[in-house]
């Protein structure tokens, strides 16, 4: 049985130049010493330049890297290192960095990024890798973290690497000589079923070029210091195919060591504030891949580049809390920059990180490791092997394409297991194999007019009761039937202004007599140009299915289809959903299940207060225990019940706060 998480893990990143300099570290931990109980450790840069660093600079800093650890730990902090750059992030500083005949990332036409480095380049890995890592082993760290630069994409040279090493590693496995022209052939030949298998075989490939190189490093360190712990820091990870399960044992070695992990992504800054949900849902990605066994996962709360008035305390504060919601049990504050007063600038931040503690700790208490449960993205480790199939917006879909569902107060899942439905858009069904498109079909589903396409053809028309029957680009307008699904909003409108936001109508027919259309199109003049757009339909293996052709992933934060979206999500899961906020409010949500006890956390995602918000939650219980960010705590009780869910009234949430509820 796992240990329980009873607190926030809490960690502060120190640029390089604020531990080299005595007394700019000195004047840190005097800061913290102020806001006692705000952090727990302390990680050190090498660098704060992007491409690996000469080994020479490390093998100087490691004498001091462990004078000031020290003087960390005798003030309370665990104090261990980040290195900046193994393989390099870009192109940076390349006069002063690490220079030798080495394997550069290369993209497919042969261009290379100076500043950083391929992990299939035995002799990198050989003298640079393991020296590096063997020098910071040696100054005593308590952990080392190893940083984001482990991945594709490096300086403007796309999400691959191509030199002769990758491509040497990929012949092995699928058994063709390929170069890089003909590999690119290969990619773009018409046969989708043979490129799609061939893609896949890339991914395999590059999440084994991770895990070679985390065996590696695993060795180097712990042949130092076997109690080193070390961590990884992840985002989005598509182009490596997410192989992060793996990849933490590996780190974990032979004796199971503790493992760390520092989920991220890009943003900086709070000019557009939905920044900060749509890396919440990135980070409930990457966690959901974790093993259990994995309990230190801390969001890196990041401001580069660091100017005081770049992010709010609001926001910063916020993020904390809405990153533990999706999964991570504390955070990484990565706020300072080299230079700057760190008191004048960054003491009331630190101050209200201080202050907003004990609700960090309340908050990782109450979601330890538990998985969230709700509706599914349908996202896949191999879904990069479907990007650019086919050519078209509607066939390529970024990883966000169904994030406005989760501001309309659904609760977001983030792995099958969790799902009580699944949103499956473009290919994405061409990622997964046929038990698991059987088991989605089998449940709840809910398709657009390409994933629609992609699954009648693949065979499984019997099972999703509509064919797409044409589609436009017109300008066109959605009107609600009357169906059921619809309550109190038969007639209803929504024009969502093709000729400004570019979007396909795919235009749908029902193939099986028991197949119910819910809205169809109208033109501007009102005529009719197809009598579906959007339908329901419950298939011979028990699944209920709805497919919408007409802007399925956004313009649903209106009442009227905000609450059709609520009532088909109730359906499509047979009323299984954990929870939901069932008034006009632009609320995330996201709910877990455990013992009787349904947690949930809320964020207001709006400028407005949310005032008399309403959740239904899936519970036969009739209290709602809630905390705010202020610990303030409140007890509500049950106004009423609507089948197997209970009626809760919400107490104000201030805008872009968070608040915590369980049942009682």
């Amino acid at each position: 049985m796992e240990k329980r998480i009873s607190k926030a893990s809490m960690s502060l990143r120190v640029p390089t130049q604020r531990w080299l300099d005595a007394g700019l570290f000195e004047e840190l931990l005097g800061l913290l010493d102020l806001n006692t109980g705000v952090v727990d450790e302390l990680a050190l840069f090498t660098a704060f330049t992007h491409p690996p660093i000469p080994l020479e600079t490390v093998t100087g800093y490691a004498p001091i890297l462990k004078e000031r650890m020290a003087a960390a730990r005798a003030r309370g902090y665990a104090c261990g290192v980040n290195i900046l750059a193994t393989m390099g992030h870009h192109n940076e500083n390349l006069s002063h960095s690490l220079q030798g005949d080495y394997a550069r990332r290369t993209d497919i036409d042969g261009n290379t990024c100076a500043g950083s480095f391929c992990p299939n380049d035995a002799a990198y890995v050989a003298e640079y890798v393991v020296p590096l890592y063997t020098a910071v082993a040696q100054a005593q760290p308590d952990f080392i973290w190893i940083d984001d630069d482990v991945r594709s994409g490096h300086g403007g040279i796309g999400p691959d690497c191509f030199c002769e090493h990758c491509l040497a590693e990929f012949s092995k496995l699928c058994g063709t000589l390929y170069s890089r022209e003909s590999l690119a052939a290969a990619f773009a030949a018409e046969n989708e079923k043979a490129v799609l298998a061939l893609k896949k075989q890339w991914l395999q490939v590059k999440r084994r070029t991770i895990n070679r190189l985390f065996e590696t490093v695993e060795t180097a360190v712990h042949r130092i210091g076997p109690a080193i712990k070390l961590g990884f820091m992840t985002g989005e990870r598509f182009a490596d195919g997410y192989g992060f399960r793996e990849q933490a044992r590996i780190l974990a070695g032979e004796q199971q060591r503790e493992v760390m992990w520092r989920p991220g992504g890009g943003f900086y800054r709070d000019t557009a504030p939905a920044g900060m949900t749509q890396k919440a849902h990135e980070i409930g990605r990457q966690v959901s891949l974790l093993p259990p066994g994995v309990r230190v996962i801390q969001s890196e709360i990041e401001n580069f580049n660091y100017e005081a008035l770049g992010k709010s305390i609001v926001m910063n504060t916020a993020e904390a809390a809405v990153y533990i919601a999706a999964g991570c049990t504390g955070a990484a504050l990565n706020i300072m920059n080299l230079y700057e007063d760190v008191a004048l600038e960054k003491g009331e931040l630190i101050r209200q990180f201080a202050k907003q503690r004990p609700f960090y700790d309340a908050l990782a208490s109450a979601v330890e490791r538990k998985p969230t449960r709700g509706i599914f993205t349908g996202w896949s480790p191999d879904g990069e092997a479907v990007k650019n199939l086919r050519a078209g917006a509607a066939y390529n879909l970024p990883a966000h394409f169904a994030d406005e569902w989760f501001e309309i107060g659904l609760p977001a899942a983030y792995s099958p297991e969790g799902a009580c439905l699944t949103l499956l858009g473009g290919l994405l069904p061409l990622a997964f194999d046929e038990n698991t498109i059987l088991d989605f079909l089998s449940q709840g589903v809910f398709l657009d007019g390409p994933a629609l396409d992609a699954l009648n053809e693949a065979g499984y028309g019997e099972l999703t009761g509509f064919r797409t029957a044409g589609c436009g680009d017109d300008d066109c307008i959605e009107v609600l039937g009357g169906h059921p699904l619809n309550a109190g909003q038969d007639g209803r409108m929504r024009d969502c202004r093709q000729s400004f936001w570019k979007s396909r109508c795919f235009y749908l027919e029902p193939t099986d007599a028991q197949a119910q259309p819910l809205a169809r199109v109208v033109d501007y003049a009102g005529k009719t140009k197809a009598d579906c757009c959007m339908g329901v339909f419950e298939n011979k293996i028990g699944g209920r299915v709805c497919a919408a052709g007409y802007y399925p992933w956004s313009f649903l934060l209106s009442h009227s289809k905000s609450s059709q979206c609520r009532s088909v999500a109730r359906w499509l899961t047979r009323d299984t959903l954990p929870a939901y906020v069932a008034t006009l409010h632009k609320i995330g949500l996201w709910a877990r299940e455990e013992g009787g006890e349904t947690t949930l956390i809320l964020l207001n995602q709006s400028m407005d207060p949310a005032e008399g918000a309403l959740v239904k939650v899936l519970t036969q219980k009739t209290r709602l225990r809630t905390l705010n960010k202020e610990m303030r705590e409140q007890t509500i009780d049950s106004i009423g019940g609507d089948g197997p869910y209970r009626l809760f009234r919400l107490p104000s949430v201030a805008p872009w706060s968070v608040l915590l509820a369980v049942t009682q």
